[in-house]
This record gives structure tokens, sequence and C-alpha cells, in this order.
């Protein structure tokens, strides 16, 4: 009899939909917790002024890095501005195109910078030339909340930067 009610079991088991069901993951933030996308993987910051880094999607595509330096610290909004446009440049020589927009329905002040080109990722103006990519983008959003001023960024190719466009911002406004 036990053998019979093993198959059964195993057979009941083998028939039913296989679901796998997978829990929002969270981050803390400062005091704060925002929602990580699922499609991301963890990487440990490669410094103590990144509070969270991902790959988003695929190895080898964007990149996300959440930024704090401290209350009062990272410079102004407009500091920042500049120095991001400033480590772009297009082949032709031609001004790098910026938007900036603002938004503040949300849990915090947010400014919302994006930028096409070669990028030259680095600290101050950037890295050598020869190290700049091109095709390149930066989505970056400054979040000043009552704790300190959040700096988070996605980048990296164009198509890899707009297949995660829309988690990214989906992340920065679960920000609670």
């Amino acid at each position: 009899m036990l053998n019979i009610h093993l198959l059964v079991t195993v057979a009941v088991l083998t028939m039913a939909p296989h679901r796998v069901t997978q829990q929002p993951q969270t981050v803390a933030l400062l005091d704060y917790h925002a929602t990580v996308p699922a499609a991301w993987t963890f990487r440990k910051p490669s410094s103590t002024m990144r509070l969270a880094e991902y790959v988003a999607g695929s190895a080898g595509g964007a990149e996300v890095v959440v930024y704090f330096f401290g209350p009062s610290q990272g410079g102004t909004v407009d500091a920042n501005l500049a120095r991001w446009k400033s480590q772009f440049s297009n082949p032709s020589g031609a001004p790098v195109d910026e938007k900036i927009s603002h938004e503040k329905s949300g849990a915090f002040p947010l400014t919302i910078a994006e930028y096409h080109g070669t990028y030259a990722r680095g600290t101050g103006a950037g890295s050598a030339p020869d190290e700049a990519r091109p095709d390149h983008v930066l989505l970056a959003i400054v979040a000043e909340t009552p704790k300190g001023t959040l700096f988070f960024q996605l980048f990296g190719p164009t198509a890899a930067v707009a297949a995660q466009r829309t988690a990214f911002l989906a992340f920065v406004h679960s920000l609670k």
C-alpha cells in the first residue's frame, strides 16, 4: 500500500503546474527602501560612497549605481548636471543633447537628467579619452531627501539602457 501511495503522490506532484513565485527584493538606502527589479543582479559596491550596485539585465549591458556622499555632500544639483554633461561628447563635435526634468509629486523632489553620446565615465571630468565609450547613455536621478541627497545612475550602451529605462524609473519612484 505504501508503494501505491508514493506512486500516486509522485504522479500528482509531477502533473501539478510548476510555479515559481519570487518575492520582490528591496534595498535599504539610508532609512528608505526601494523595490529592486527582478532582472537586476546585485553587485558588491566598489566604494563606500556607493550604497548599491546592480547589473541591469544581461551582463555587459547596463549598470545601476546609487551614490550617497554624506549629509549635505555631493555637490549641488546644477554642479552634478554640468559634470555629467561634460563627460559626454559627440563625434561631430556638436553640443551634447541633454534632457532635464523635475518631479515633485513623489516622496522626494527628483531631478532627472539624460545624456547620449560618447561617454568618458569617471570622477571629475571623466576618464581618459581612449577609455570613452561611444553610443552610451547616462540616465541620472537626484533625489533630495531629508537625510541627504541620493544619486541614482543607469548607464551603458544605448540599447541596454533603453531596455532598462522603465525598470529604473520604477526603482527610483518606489523609494519610500
